[in-house]
C-alpha cells in the first residue's frame, strides 16, 4: 500500500487521528525500504501531525510493541495494552481499509498478498479477495515449478505449512511462501535441550523461551504462565537458533492453546455452579414462602371468633361426631325393631298379637331387664313363630 497507494494511507491517518484525537503520528518504516520512505514522505509534504521515521532492519521490529518501544522508547506492560500508555498501534493496510471504508464506502473484502519463493514460477503481490483459495493464488503467479518443497501460509519464521493449497485466505494472511529445499531445508530430528540459553538471548520480549519449554512439555500450564507465557509473540527466533533442534514455538502454541482451553472450561464451570447456586437459593425462597402462606393461614382461622359451641371445634372432628351419631340411632332403630315380622299370614299376625296382649297384661318383673318389643326375648312367641312357619313352609 505504500508504493502503491500512499495517498489512501495517508486518507486512512487522518482519519484514524479525527477518531482517537491523536495528536501526532510515527510512520515506522525500516530502512532497507526506501522507495517506500519516500512515497510516504512525498503523500505527507502537506501534513504536520504525521512524521516517517526511519528504523533499522532488525527481525522482528514490526511487533507492535517492539515497534513501539523503538519508536517512543516507551515499554508496554506484560499482559498490558498499548492504549495504557495513551498509544494505539495500526499498520498500513488497516489504514488503507479505513479510508476505503470510509471515503468510498468499500467494506475489507481484499487484502495485498505476496506470492513468492523458489517454486512460484512469477513471484508477485496480489490483491485477493478474502477466502480465495491459496491455489488460485498461485496459478495467477505461473504456477508451481519444480524446485517447490511445500506451502507455507505466512512468512518463513511466523509461517505454517500448509497439507493442500485449498486452504482460503484469511484477513490476516499476507503471504504465500513456496520454498525450494534450499531456502527452507527440513527440520532435522529434535534433541534433549543442552540449557545454552540461546534461545534467551534472542527473544525480543526478554522472556525465559527454555522454562517456559520444560513446563509446557509437562504440561504444567500455570508455572508455564508465570514465565509469561502469554507475551510470546511466536516470532520464531529461539527455535531458529536452537542447537538442539526443539521446535520451541509448537510448544508455546500448545500451551496457549490449553491455557485458553482451560480457562474457558473454568468459565463454563463456574457459570453452571452459578446457575445452581441460584436454583438451589430460589427453592429455598419458594419453600420459605410456602410455610409462611400456611402459617399465616393457621393463624388468621385462630383468630376467628367462635360462633357456639360448635364453631370452636374442629370442622374434621364434628364430622366425625355427627357420623358416629347416625350409626348409634341406627343401631338403635334396628334394636328396637321386631324381626322376622313382614308377610305374615293373618293366624300368625293373631297370635302375634295375642302374645303381646298378655305380655301388658302381665305383672313386670322388677329385675327383668324391660323388654325390647321384639318376638327374640319372648319364648312363647318364639315357640309360635316357629309352629307357623314350619306349617307355611310344608303348605
Amino acid at each position: 500500500p505504500m508504493l502503491n497507494f500512499p495517498d489512501k494511507v495517508v486518507d486512512g491517518i487522518r482519519i484514524l487521528q479525527y477518531l482517537l484525537g491523536a495528536e501526532e503520528c510515527l510512520i515506522g518504516i525500516e530502512d532497507n525500504k526506501p522507495e517506500a520512505i519516500l512515497a510516504m514522505r512525498q503523500a505527507l509534504r502537506n501534513q504536520d501531525t504525521a512524521e516517517v521515521v526511519r528504523i533499522p532492519t532488525h527481525y522482528p521490529s514490526g511487533g507492535e510493541k517492539q515497534l513501539i518501544r523503538i519508536l517512543t522508547g516507551k515499554e508496554v506492560p506484560s499482559a498490558g495494552l498499548p492504549a495504557q500508555l495513551g498509544i494505539i498501534c495500526h499498520n498500513v493496510g488497516t489504514a488503507a481499509a479505513i479510508a476505503d471504508a470510509v471515503l468510498t464506502g468499500r467494506p475489507l473484502i481484499s487484502r495485498l498478498v505476496t506470492t513468492t519463493g523458489e517454486g512460484v514460477a512469477q513471484p508477485c503481490n496480489l490483491e485477493v479477495l478474502i477466502g480465495t483459495p491459496a491455489g488460485e493464488l498461485i496459478e495467477q503467479a505461473g504456477g508451481y515449478t519444480d524446485a517447490a518443497s511445500g506451502l507455507i501460509y505466512g512468512g518463513p519464521m511466523m509461517g505454517f505449512r500448509l497439507s493442500t493449497d485449498q486452504i482460503p485466505i484469511t484477513k490476516g494472511g499476507n503471504c504465500l511462501l513456496l520454498p525450494s529445499v534450499a531456502e527452507s531445508p527440513p527440520p532435522e530430528s529434535a534433541r534433549a535441550c543442552i540449557r545454552c540459553s540461546r534461545c534467551a538471548d534472542v527473544c525480543p520480549v526478554q522472556l525465559l523461551p527454555q522454562q517456559m519449554y520444560w513446563y509446557a512439555r509437562a504440561k504444567e500450564l500455570e508455572k508455564a504462565q508465570d514465565y509469561n507465557l502469554f507475551d510470546c509473540i511466536e516470532c520464531g527466533c529461539c527455535s531458529h537458533v536452537c542447537p538442539s533442534h526443539i521446535p520451541l514455538v509448537h510448544y508455546f502454541r500448545y500451551a496457549k492453546t490449553e491455557s485458553w482451553e482451560q480457562e474457558e472450561e473454568r468459565r463454563r464451570s463456574e457459570h453452571a455452579k452459578m446457575r445452581h447456586d441460584f436454583r438451589l437459593a430460589r427453592m429455598q425462597r419458594m419453600e420459605a414462602e410456602r410455610k409462611a402462606r400456611l402459617r399465616k393461614k393457621k393463624e388468621d382461622l385462630a383468630k376467628k371468633p367462635a360462633k357456639g359451641k360448635a364453631a370452636a371445634k374442629d370442622p374434621k372432628k364434628a364430622a366425625i361426631e355427627a357420623a358416629q351419631k347416625r350409626v348409634a340411632a341406627k343401631k338403635a332403630a334396628n334394636k328396637n325393631s321386631q324381626k322376622n315380622t313382614d308377610h305374615l299370614q293373618p293366624a300368625q299376625q293373631a297370635q302375634i298379637d295375642a302374645a303381646e296382649q298378655r305380655r301388658q297384661q302381665a305383672e313386670p318383673v322388677e329385675e327383668a331387664p324391660p323388654a325390647s318389643g321384639g318376638i327374640e326375648n319372648d319364648p312363647e312367641l318364639q315357640e309360635i313363630f316357629k309352629q307357623e312357619t314350619s306349617s307355611h313352609f310344608a303348605t
